[in-house]
């Protein structure tokens, strides 16, 4: 790749596969994390189904995958049953990924629910080494996401992950509105982290944990870039924004009576989010314009 490339999760406009499509000429770019994909999550797909209806159409539009947003280990940790239908996905989703060239497949680390997070430790890393072996031999790398109530969810813990894992095929994903959401520090977070982090999310976030524009929260967009180019680092970004928040509950938030009370921390960002983008009281956007948004702002951050 030689470069960064903006990838990103384009369902967040529409899960239509041929709008994603659209939206990714518009702008000039190439890459898609596939996560719903017409009206089926990408992991609901067998390799034969994608292979039959999805690739054909990937294929002449030349479009390539960054990553696979697929949503394993996203269960409790002691669901016995669901992690047994996501180690079979999971081996679907490889042979998918090896016939898009595709580098990564995302994973989570498992809800820990009402337990002590330490005390799912070795669980934790015993299930994922059986992730693990799923994926070896293939060229496909499992590529973890910090989210909100599963085990590695602040760095902390993500560091001690990697070091239990200490496998080439286990690598780092770091998303900083993640980690506003858990109240962690992202300055730190990142420099405790940059040395293992191989691809970002961008997704930002604000102090009320409600999504916000990129570049206008509290998820050291600033420090985190002008850091990454001073490394040279050349990878994905992949915008995740969950920004059509504001798309879709503004009319809700600002108009029915009482909401800006009964939702407060979305009145507040959403106030903060129209001053950022110019946006008046009675102006409403779209889920691609709030989308478009992210890629412009992370443009000019890269740029800038």
């Amino acid at each position: 790749m030689g470069r960064i490339a903006i990838s990103g999760f384009y369902d967040e406009i529409s899960g239509s596969l041929s709008k994603q499509i659209e939206v990714l000429h518009r702008l000039g770019e190439s890459y898609l994390c596939p996560r719903n994909l017409d009206g089926k999550n990408i992991a609901d797909y067998t390799f034969e189904e994608f292979k039959g209806k999805i690739y054909p159409v990937l294929k002449r539009e030349g479009i390539r995958f960054s990553s696979i947003g697929s949503p394993i280990g996203k269960v409790g940790i002691d669901d016995e049953e669901g992690f047994e239908k996501q180690k079979k996905q999971l081996a679907e989703l490889v042979k998918i990924a090896s016939l898009m060239g595709c580098g990564y497949i995302r994973i989570f680390s498992f809800f820990y629910g009402d337990k002590a997070p330490e005390s799912c430790h070795d669980k934790v890393v015993a299930r994922l080494k059986e992730l693990l072996a799923i994926v070896k031999g293939s060229g496909v790398k499992l590529l973890h996401e910090n989210e909100k109530n599963i085990y590695g969810d602040v760095p902390e813990r993500v560091m001690k992950l990697y070091d239990a894992m200490a496998d080439e095929d286990f690598v780092l994903c770091f998303d900083a509105s993640n980690y506003v959401q858990c109240d962690v520090d992202v300055k730190a977070a990142f420099d405790m982290l940059k040395d293992r982090v191989v691809y970002y999310h961008i997704k930002d976030c604000s102090e009320f944990k409600v999504e916000v524009p990129v570049g206008t929260g509290k998820g050291c967009y600033d420090y985190i870039i002008a850091e990454l180019k001073k490394r040279g680092y050349e990878g994905f970004m992949t915008l995740e924004p969950h920004t059509f928040k504001y798309a879709l509950l503004k009319p809700l938030v600002y108009f029915v009576p009482f909401m800006p009370l009964i939702m407060k921390d979305y009145f507040k960002a959403f106030r903060l989010i129209d001053k950022a983008q110019g946006m008046g009281y009675f102006s409403c956007a779209s889920r691609e314009k709030v989308f478009l948004w992210q890629y412009e702002n992370l443009k000019k951050l890269l740029e800038g």
